[in-house]
């Protein structure tokens, strides 16, 4: 008499996954942390399904998107909505321009704002040295800025602008806005000006009767003194030698203050000295 064998209607690929799901339920049953896994189990199996049909369906991005603005709307409610904007060391700069870079409005998201990109176009501004963007939960956000500093004062095509010890331009401004700053002169005198500057100023006696200084396209310095009636012409290799003899010139023979409208020191074993040329009466 033939054998009467009972079928299982599943497919042979899914005998087995019953076969597990039988015995996780059954195992389930005696024990609480097995159960606690086999939940679990199910629910990552449930979401691997579906995140495999929106992927193949074309949808996971939407769906995406959608989880975020329910996260983002859900924040929004509970408080974390842009209401203050604190700037923080702002002086020549206007806290307005600051805000207006910063690019975020009264009851924005807060999470939505991308720090570094602010950060990025709060420093394009030419006030700024430095700037530092935070979040403040659950809604402020705080901008530290660091101002440049004016170091001097350049003249460029009948122009003048602030730099700063770096060489770099600041902005444009009047003569007059700003008579305390060194007037330098010369197309690359902004970025040469704070070595040369360091030297000058050992030099006391002379840095202060300066008015002007003049950077030339060989790499030395004019220095204009006495308001503009005196020019003294320094060496492009090693201008402190020759600033150290000028010094010792003034102290003995007082030349700063003689009738004289230039004094030549680009030579190291020679003086050239030109007089004030007097006007025919």
């Amino acid at each position: 008499m033939a054998t009467i064998r009972r079928v299982s209607p599943l497919k042979p690929g899914l005998r087995g996954a019953r076969n597990w799901m039988t015995a996780q339920v059954r195992h389930a049953q005696y024990s609480r942390r097995a159960m606690v896994r086999f939940v679990l189990s199910v629910i990552l199996i449930f979401a691997v399904i579906i995140f495999a049909a929106l992927w193949l369906a074309g949808l996971l991005p939407s769906a995406q998107q959608s989880g975020r603005d329910v996260v983002k709307n859900r924040l929004m409610t509970m408080g974390f909505i842009v209401e203050h904007v604190d700037v923080l060391g702002e002086g020549a700069i206007s806290e307005n321009d600051v805000i207006r870079a910063l690019g975020v409005a009264n009851g924005d998201y807060l999470f939505e704002t991308d720090l570094e990109a602010a950060q990025n176009r709060i420093e394009n501004i030419t006030w700024v040295e430095r700037a530092v963007v935070r979040r403040l939960w659950p809604n402020r956000i705080v901008v530290q800025i660091i101002e440049r500093k004016p170091y001097a004062l350049w003249q460029n095509n009948n122009q003048f602008f602030l730099v700063d010890q770096k060489g770099s331009v600041i902005s444009a401004v009047s003569m007059a806005a700003h008579p305390d700053l060194p007037l330098i002169v010369g197309d690359a005198a902004p970025v040469n000006y704070a070595e040369f500057h360091t030297k000058l100023a050992q030099v006391e006696t002379i840095n202060r009767r300066v008015s002007a200084l003049v950077h030339h396209n060989t790499g030395r310095w004019d220095i204009v003194l006495n308001e503009g009636s005196l020019r003294v012409k320094l060496p492009a290799d090693y201008p402190e030698q020759a600033l150290s003899h000028l010094y010792r010139l003034q102290v003995t023979r007082r030349i700063l203050d003689r009738n004289i409208s230039e004094i030549d020191l680009r030579l190291p074993d020679r003086i050239t000295l030109s007089p004030i040329k007097e006007e025919p009466a």
